[in-house]
């Protein structure tokens, strides 16, 4: 039987690119509050080091928006994932 290969998941890749903690203070003074889905700094969705929302970042959020139950978040997350 030959072994199976795991499928990619569309955020992959999102943990390289995702802003750090200085970076999403930084982010929100440049960028405004379209990087961040939540509240002040959290659920980001832009590249770091840019004002660009990333396909994988909101893919991310969506995911941990469920897992935590943050359904105000989820629900944004989803909307964007239709408009991108």
């Amino acid at each position: 039987m030959a072994s199976k290969t795991r499928r990619n998941v569309p955020w992959r890749g999102w943990k390289s690119e995702k802003p750090g903690a200085h970076q999403k203070t930084v982010m929100l003074k440049k960028c405004g509050k379209k990087c961040f889905l939540g509240t002040k700094k959290s659920f980001p969705i832009c590249k770091k080091n840019t004002c660009k929302i990333s396909k994988k970042g909101v893919y991310a959020a969506y995911v941990r928006a469920q897992q935590y139950h943050k359904r105000n978040v989820s629900q944004k997350a989803k909307r964007l994932l239709r408009k991108i």
